[in-house]
Parts: structure tokens; C-alpha cells; sequence
């Protein structure tokens, strides 16, 4: 007897990502229908690339693609696209050739042009879903205003990051994992802020960094908190991850045995995304054949309880 996840468990996260992408492209200006607001920092790479990866489950992300691709696509960083990229399925990077395409080619964009593909992907059905003006943003769309106001780049994906942290320290491990760069890079990047005076270093090493929230919040010109920061990267990309494996039939096996195999592969690639988000899950060694299924499956539960309450 073959043995299989439950679909309805697979819909239900992949609901909840969908969900979740709704609301943060409205926080980003997108004229899309849903009241809610988001509760956490809008990543916008990730944004892009989760949205490519269920385009096929809801159509109108692939609109909503097509206009930021023309409309949008400067405030978006081309080499962190890059660098987050790899943790999603083969097919997420295809049509993101597909959305560098367009960026390039209608944008006008020219930094998009190595990732550019041939492929042109389906027609978008409307032309006109954004509000290019950014007084229509959310204080969740810090990231990407830091970005129009200060450059595209490490410098404003940093101050984000450390702004979302309420003032509290952060080493720069963490802030590379964040913001998907080099623990290099984002070092160097750090120490050359704290230099200009603009976030805060520790003196003893490893180093750890902050901002001060009193003084960005006065700059800023936000009166509200700051909100605060989810690892929607690793998120997302596990989302991806499951919504492909469903699809090409890699949550059902002949056996519990194989299936359990499958499925703590799949859980150990992004183990990240848990423990980052802090989100509770089971130590595979601790299951075994069938017992490890029902266990997943607990962990897809808890992550979809966790995305739906955190976006």
C-alpha cells in the first residue's frame, strides 16, 4: 500500500502562502483585495520569488509580477534575487528568467538583463494592479522605502533589518542570514555604518549591532512600531519546496519507509526555516518509518498555523 501526506494539509500551507503574499503586495502599493495588513516586514525578494512558485496555483500573482516587472523592479535588488534564489526549486529560477524578462525588456531595467530569459512567460490578464506612489505603503514596506531613499543595496537591507529588532543587538551572523548575503560582506557593510554613525557596534568580538529605534523612528516620520522581522526567505522556500514535491508526486511513496526518507530530506534542507522563525519540530532521529510521517505532517501544520498568524 502506497503511503502519502495528506493533500488537504499541502492546500492548507499553500493557502496560508498565498494568503500571506496578498497582503504584503497590498503593504507594497499593489491595488489587490484584502483588509488585512501586515504584521511583519515585507521581504520583497522573497516576495518575488514565492510568488513565481504558486503563479500556477493563483493566477493573478502572475499579474501582479507582470506590473512590479515594469513598474517596480528598481527598488528590487538584482544580486540579493541571486543569492536567495538558490534555495528555491529549479522551476522557481526559470520564471524568475521570465519576470528578469520582462524588468529588462518593458522596465527598462538593464540590471535585469544577465538573469533575463528567452521564455516570456503567460499573458497577464490586467496591466494597471500598483499604486506607484509610495505614501500609499504600509510601515511593513520599510525596506523597500529605505531602498528608494538611500539605494538599493546591503546599506538599507541592514539598517531594515536592525530597525525590525526593536534596538536590541544583533550579530552579524544573524543579519547575513537575513538578509542573504556573505557574513563578509555584511560585516564590512556594518563597520563602515557604524563609521558614518548611523547604527550602533559592540566593542568585544564577535561583533553584534543595533539601531537606534528612537532616532530612525523620528526619521522616518513613523509614529507607530516598527514591525518585526520573519525569515520569509527560508519560509517561502520551503513553501516552494512542498508545493513542488506535491506536484511531481514526491509526497507519496510505495512505502512509509521511503516516504519518511523523502520527507526528513526534505525537513533537514530547511531546518532553517524553523529554527529561525522559532518554530517547534520534532527531532527526526527521535521518529521512525511511519511515525516520522505523522510527525511531519504535525510540523506542516504548525508552520502553516505559524505563517498564518505572522504575516
Amino acid at each position: 500500500m502506497s503511503a502519502k501526506i495528506r493533500k488537504a494539509l499541502v492546500d492548507r500551507v499553500t493557502e496560508a502562502a498565498i494568503d500571506a503574499a496578498w497582503t504584503q503586495w497590498r503593504s507594497l502599493g499593489m491595488l489587490v483585495t484584502t483588509g488585512a495588513r501586515a504584521r511583519s516586514l515585507v521581504d520583497p525578494e522573497a516576495l518575488v520569488l514565492v510568488s513565481l512558485s504558486l503563479r500556477d496555483r493563483e493566477r493573478r500573482l502572475w499579474d501582479i509580477l507582470t506590473s512590479w516587472a515594469k513598474t517596480g523592479s528598481t527598488v528590487l535588488s538584482v544580486q540579493r534575487m541571486k543569492n536567495l534564489q538558490t534555495r528555491y526549486p529549479k522551476q522557481t529560477s526559470d520564471r524568475l528568467a521570465e519576470f528578469a524578462r520582462i524588468a529588462f525588456k518593458e522596465g527598462g531595467d538593464h540590471r535585469w538583463r544577465k538573469l533575463s530569459g528567452a521564455a516570456v512567460g503567460p499573458r497577464a490578464r490586467d496591466q494597471r494592479p500598483r499604486s506607484t506612489s509610495p505614501k500609499g505603503w504600509d510601515p511593513a514596506a520599510l525596506m523597500v522605502r529605505l531602498r528608494l531613499g538611500i539605494g538599493v543595496g546591503l546599506h538599507a537591507d541592514i539598517l531594515a533589518f536592525l530597525l525590525s529588532q526593536g534596538g536590541s543587538w544583533a550579530p552579524g551572523r544573524l543579519i547575513a542570514q537575513a538578509t542573504g548575503y556573505s557574513i563578509y560582506a555584511t560585516r564590512r557593510t556594518a563597520d563602515k555604518m557604524v563609521e558614518a554613525q548611523l547604527i550602533e557596534s559592540t566593542s568585544e568580538k564577535p561583533q553584534e549591532y543595533r539601531a537606534d529605534i528612537r532616532i530612525w523612528r523620528t526619521v522616518l516620520g513613523n509614529g507607530s512600531v516598527v514591525p518585526q522581522w520573519r525569515y520569509w526567505s527560508y519560509a517561502y522556500a520551503f513553501v516552494s519546496d512542498l508545493a513542488g514535491s506535491a506536484s511531481e508526486g514526491g509526497l507519496e511513496a510505495s512505502s512509509s519507509y521511503l516516504l519518511s526518507s523523502r520527507l526528513r530530506d526534505l525537513a533537514d534542507k530547511h531546518q532553517d526555516t524553523f529554527r529561525l522563525n522559532q518554530i517547534q519540530v520534532p527531532e527526526s532521529a527521535q521518529s521512525s518509518g511511519e511515525e516520522y510521517v505523522a510527525a511531519f505532517e504535525g510540523t506542516v501544520e504548525r508552520f502553516s498555523n505559524w505563517m498564518s498568524g505572522s504575516a
